[in-house]
């Protein structure tokens, strides 16, 4: 999505406007008299409204497949030709939410739709959706089956087949993921990172906790591209006692992928005791990370190419 500099309007907007205010005469312009047109008649029409019904019939009924682990009724909403922003297809897509149910075998969503926008055999709907579960077997040497959280915000992308809508791509702005077994279920922790970073750019990521007197924690962060199926990333074990006894922090310097891949951002945080001899609790925490392609690397092989022309042409002469 192009920046905005005012509210409404992009980048694209602007110069398309300016390109014709500059290649348009100067007229003088007279005060309106007619009544402005509503922007909205067309889009509140009644078949358009009718679409929305069934498109927000089309969710509930993905939302109680998915919640009664309904596999083949999940997927059979989505079109053979899907691909979300990370690159996954139907088939990688259907492998993932088989072993998410078999690691999670208690896992719920919910998911609230801010807006349905319809144009014509395609549609895009914004959502904000909730997952909770239990994990399936207990952390060894704690003792405790790890708690899930997620929650994630973005758009689902869909087209009519005939009379049915069907999910032909998804995309995902934020996103937070959340499990925690023993003592890690009742602290508080903070994973903060941005949102969105240019590829290749550097960037910090930070993990805070609050945590009760007479324990001690240590931690680490790692980033990897989102691929499937998903790569991982040695980690370094770093005591976290800074800025405060009661409140450890853990930050990381790291840099985005120039691959233009999105990335997974981990912070796995492990509670003990004081003499550290006995893990009581650990979380594991995960948040997305957005990746903007680097339009400026796109553009040197052409530059060099014109440049290596102009050589040529001035060798010759």
């Amino acid at each position: 999505m192009s920046s905005k500099v005012f509210p409404g309007l992009s980048l694209i907007t602007i110069q398309l406007l300016l390109a014709i205010t500059l290649s348009t005469p100067i007229m003088a312009l007279e005060t309106p008299t007619t009544a402005v047109p509503d922007l909205k008649a067309d889009s509140d029409s009644a078949l358009v409204e009718s679409e929305r019904k069934d498109i927000d019939k089309v969710l509930q009924n993905i939302e109680t497949a998915w919640n009664n682990h309904n596999l083949e009724t999940v997927m059979s909403y989505y079109a053979d030709d899907y691909m979300n922003n990370d690159g996954l297809d139907k088939k990688a897509i259907s492998a993932l939410t088989q072993d998410f149910w078999k690691n999670y075998p208690d896992a719920k969503s919910t998911s609230q739709t801010k807006q349905i926008r319809v144009e014509g055999p395609f549609a895009t709907v914004e959502s904000c959706d909730i997952a909770v579960g239990t994990t399936a077997k207990e952390m060894p040497g704690i003792g405790t089956k790890g708690e899930l959280k997620s929650i994630s915000e973005g758009q689902l992308y869909i087209r009519k087949h005939g009379n049915s809508w069907k999910i032909i791509g998804d995309r995902i702005d934020y996103e937070k993921v959340r499990v925690c077994f023993g003592l890690a279920r009742q602290l508080k922790a903070i994973f903060a990172a941005p949102e969105q970073v240019k590829a290749g750019k550097k960037y910090s990521a930070k993990v805070e906790l609050s945590l009760p007197v007479g324990l001690t924690a240590f931690g680490s962060i790692t980033n990897t591209p989102l691929t499937y199926p998903q790569a991982t990333e040695d980690e370094t074990w770093r005591p976290m006692n800074e800025p405060s006894v009661d409140h450890p922090l853990l930050e990381r310097v790291m840099e985005a992928n120039n691959k233009n891949r999105n990335e997974l951002l981990s912070a796995t945080v492990g509670i003990t005791n004081s003499a550290k001899n006995s893990l009581m609790g650990i979380a594991f925490l995960t948040r997305r990370l957005n990746i903007v392609p680097n339009m400026e690397e796109e553009k040197k092989p052409s530059s060099e190419t014109a440049s290596s022309g102009h050589t040529t042409a001035e060798a010759q002469h």
